[in-house]
């Protein structure tokens, strides 16, 4: 035999049994009808956390693959958190949770695109998005036989790069942003052993030794994705939309910025319900003048105090400041209070198209003692100044999303769960052609009905886009499935980028307009639906994460009353009682029989000081508040002399810190209000900042049909998911307006632990 021969062969086989075996793994897999791939990849142990920056959306595709992958060839999965920093730094939140998570781990954090301070080790990979993926395909690959190609910044690259992201997790393979840098892409496929790859959209590239796989549409992505998904899991269970225009930020044309200082001295009584000004007055008008346009107003109030009231020594209040926007024909357009922001400050913020003209700002101020439900008494001193600093910037179109970057989070989200994303900027309600709409108006549909048939069809147009993807899945034997499982569906997005569907009529006496719900987007409560907010992607990338990893940072309960046996039921002062004697008392016997510790503040021990002291809320796995409540706040105790101080509210509750990720559920009214508003000022979401997993409230003022005991039987009793909890419910609870107000925030397949259930998968799918 020739020596060469001998010694080639010789030289495989050594090679072949020093090398692992999975390196030479390749199996040829039907990834769809029209493609065949010899498959093979390794992957290396790289991180417990992956941090990316927020200042790029690519950064989230890129993120995603890299946190989340499943290997078919050993039948097994991975997944890490998957947090957005911001600025190079991490908020106190999220460095709380990496404390809990990390305690038992080697604490090293994979940081992609801006450097971050940390004392945690960390590798860091930094620059463009085009530069990073190339740099973490062979930090994290050692072999790939095929790669997913998505083109940088060209028209849809990034909404097609988001719809095709899950294909990276689902195959374990690497994502390549291209930008005129081929000859990287090209050392890097020699690097990982290449022969295929996926190419998004309309690419003309040609890669040494590479086959390319072309995926033009958006139609073409979403089938291949589903062939995927029914080759890996043989079935789906998740559906994410989102809108990728949020990462785009408003066109700002100019910026006009006044300060006004306003002097109050005012001494007021409140005597039998009626107000009583000694001295002076409690509240101020400022005119504000508005050109022609598009504009974003933004006005922020502080109260500058030098002289301290006697009153505050005699009682722990806190002065409050009250701002309402009104445009020319005294329409109220933003109206906001100190309660909702911080102690002694607030702001209010509005858009308006072409309405020009004098807005009214009024300003009132209160700095004392105020109780008595059924009649109100109470004393006011007040001398301080109010600093006004009025913004108000011309916008080149109205685009303008209240939470931005959202869809940053989506191709992550999307993946560990096994889904699909809808992603399309079209969802926006303040798109191009809002301009027209909403022409001569000074906010949006949330104090303007004559907006709302526009904002439904938005609305209808995302249904449609559902209907299309379900078309999809029942050509592919998926869609049975689906509707017979938990069907979940995400919306990943504030209420300008996928609006909130309005029912009518408006509710009589509250500033606000219709009745806001997400109930259109379940299909008649064939799916699960949850909307994943937060008050930015900081936030939310935290919330994701919380849930994926519930397990790693509750732990085992070890004794019988541990966080995750307690159950807190708050009742409310003024009628509250009711829904506490009829409801909260025999529920909280009942669930003792499923091992949960149950503990009921009614009154005299229902204000905030006592049950911050007593952990009512951040020492319980489950809470329940039944009473009165707004958008930025919510009164337990009302008999008193004081209920301002008694108040939780967003100012206090913002700053609290959760044991545990709990499960708030609220009966009050418009405590799940988030339209229209800066959502920082939403009582509910301070809660998800604050620590909580997910918040289910009303959008709107609801009345006595507004019970939770068929919602919380799907949880405690039937193990149900939050978003399979409130289906259930809303298929056989359909008493308005309750039914169109309730909604959850937060991922629909979160699985909360209890005692006789235990902890859940929280929805990751099955490897096949």
């Amino acid at each position: 035999m020739n020596k060469k021969i001998i010694l080639i062969t010789f030289l495989i086989l050594v090679i072949s049994f020093s090398l692992p075996n999975d390196l030479f793994y390749a199996e040829k897999i039907s990834i769809s009808n029209e493609y065949q791939l010899n498959f093979y990849t390794t992957r290396r142990d790289i991180a417990d956390v992956v941090v990316i920056s927020d200042n790029d959306p690519f950064f989230g595709i890129i993120g995603s693959s890299v946190a989340c992958w499943y290997d078919f060839n050993n039948n097994s999965d991975g997944l890490l958190p998957l947090i957005v920093q911001n600025n190079g730094k991490l908020n106190n939140n999220q460095e709380k949770f990496l404390w809990s998570l990390l305690k038992s781990k080697n604490k090293e954090l994979l940081v992609l695109g801006n450097s971050l301070k940390t004392t945690y080790k960390k590798t860091e990979i930094l620059g463009s998005p085009p530069d990073v993926s190339i740099k973490v395909a062979t930090h994290v690959f050692d072999r790939s036989s095929t790669i997913l190609i998505i083109p940088y910044k060209n028209d849809n690259s990034y909404t097609l790069g988001l719809k095709a992201s899950p294909m990276a997790s689902y195959l374990n393979i690497p994502i390549l942003i291209y930008d005129d840098n081929l000859l990287e892409i090209n050392q890097v496929c020699s690097v990982l052993g290449t022969t295929d790859a996926y190419v998004i959209g309309d690419l003309e590239i040609e890669i040494q030794n590479v086959t390319n796989i072309n995926l033009k549409t958006e139609d073409e992505i979403q089938n291949e994705l589903i062939h995927i998904i029914k080759d890996q899991f043989r079935e789906i269970n998740y559906l994410t939309i989102t809108n990728p225009s949020d990462s785009i930020p408003p066109s700002i044309i100019s910026d006009n910025t006044s300060l006004i200082n306003m002097d109050f001295k005012n001494v007021q009584l409140t005597v039998l319900g009626r107000k009583i000004n000694i001295i002076g007055s409690d509240t101020k008008n400022h005119k504000i003048k508005v050109s022609d346009g598009i504009n974003k107003i933004k006005i922020n109030g502080n109260i500058i105090s030098n002289k301290k009231p006697i009153i505050d020594y005699l009682n722990p209040v806190e002065p409050i400041i009250f701002m309402t926007l009104f445009d020319p024909n005294e329409n109220i357009v933003a109206y906001s209070n100190s309660l909702a922001y911080e102690t002694g400050q607030t702001y209010i913020e509005t858009l308006t198209c072409n309405r020009s003209g004098d807005f009214t700002l009024k300003i009132r101020v209160y700095n004392g003692l105020k109780g008595g439900y059924f009649v109100q008494r109470g004393i006011s001193v007040f001398n301080s100044n109010i600093k006004l600093n009025i913004n108000i910037s011309k916008l080149e179109n109205p685009h303008m999303p209240l939470i931005p970057k959202l869809s940053i989070m989506a191709p992550y989200l999307t993946s560990a769960h096994g889904g699909i994303l809808i992603a399309d900027p079209d969802f926006e309600l303040t798109s191009d052609e809002y301009k027209e709409i909403a022409d001569g108006t000074g906010s949006g549909p949330s104090y303007n009905e004559d907006l709302h048939f526009f904002n439904n069809q938005k609305v209808n147009y995302s249904i449609h886009k559902l209907k299309d993807m379900f078309v999809k899945l029942d050509e592919n034997g998926l869609l049975d499935g689906f509707f017979s499982g938990p069907a979940w569906l995400a919306i990943l997005a504030g209420t300008n980028m996928v609006p909130m569907y309005y029912y009518g009529p408006s509710q009589y006496g509250i500033p606000e307009k219709g009745l806001p719900s997400d109930n259109p987007y379940s299909m008649n409560w064939n799916l699960s639906v949850g909307r994943i907010i937060g008050w930015d992607v900081q936030d939310v990338s935290l919330l994701i994460s919380r849930t994926f990893f519930y397990e790693d940072i509750c732990g085992e309960p070890r004794y019988s009353r541990d966080w995750h046996n307690k159950f807190s039921f708050i009742f409310g002062e003024g009628f509250g009682e009711t829904g506490g004697i009829f409801h909260q008392i025999p529920y909280a016997f009942e669930i003792i029989k499923y091992g949960f510790k149950p503990r009921i503040f009614g009154d005299f021990k229902n204000g905030r000081q006592i049950t911050d002291f007593l952990r009512a809320y951040t020492g319980s796995n489950y809470i329940e508040f039944l009473g009165h409540g707004d958008w930025f706040w919510y009164t337990p105790s009302l008999y008193g002399i004081d209920y301002y101080s008694k108040s939780v509210n967003v100012a206090n509750a913002k700053k609290w810190v959760f044991t545990n990720p709990s499960v708030f559920l609220s009966s009050a009214c418009l405590m799940g209000r988030i339209d229209g508003i800066p959502p920082e000022m939403n009582i509910g979401l301070a809660m998800l900042h604050a620590g909580c997993n997910c918040f289910v409230g009303a959008t709107r003022e609801t009345g006595s049909e507004a019970g939770l005991e068929t919602l919380e039987n799907h949880l405690i009793v039937d193990d149900y998911s939050v978003g399979e909890a409130l289906r259930g419910e809303k298929r056989v609870d359909k008493e308005l307006p309750t039914y169109y107000l309730r909604i959850l925030y937060g991922d629909p397949a979160f699985n909360p632990y209890e005692p006789n259930n235990g902890f859940s998968d929280q929805g990751r799918p099955k490897m096949n």
